[in-house]
């Protein structure tokens, strides 16, 4: 299991088969991954391709106040999550790869 740190919340990490989201942001929010897979055809060498893209989603459920302590959660949430958002966009090929090929493993 390969563990990456995000921020000092947030966490990715795969268990070999998919990747998943580890935060400290409270029970309230969640963190994850939108991962779709799309058919292109590849004119040039005549095969249908199939190329992942990889999208984060912030969802608040559950109770969280307008007011005093639950607005400072949410607001610190709202910065992790654009920090979560900062690095599946720069990191977004790697974290593909890490998709197909989560123990890292090299064909021979």
């Amino acid at each position: 299991m390969e563990i990456r740190k995000v921020s000092d919340s947030i966490y990715i990490y795969s268990d070999g088969k998919r990747l998943q989201v580890i935060h400290d942001l409270g029970d309230e929010f969640i963190l994850d991954f939108k991962i779709e897979q799309d058919d292109v055809w590849n004119l040039d060498g005549q095969v249908v391709e199939i190329i992942n893209t990889i999208e984060p989603i912030f969802k608040v459920c559950g109770f969280c106040s307008k007011a005093g302590e639950g607005m400072h959660r949410l607001r610190w949430a709202i910065l992790q999550f654009e920090e979560f958002e900062r690095y599946i966009k720069a990191n977004h090929d790697d974290l593909v790869e890490w998709l197909e090929n989560p123990g890292r493993k090299v064909n021979d």
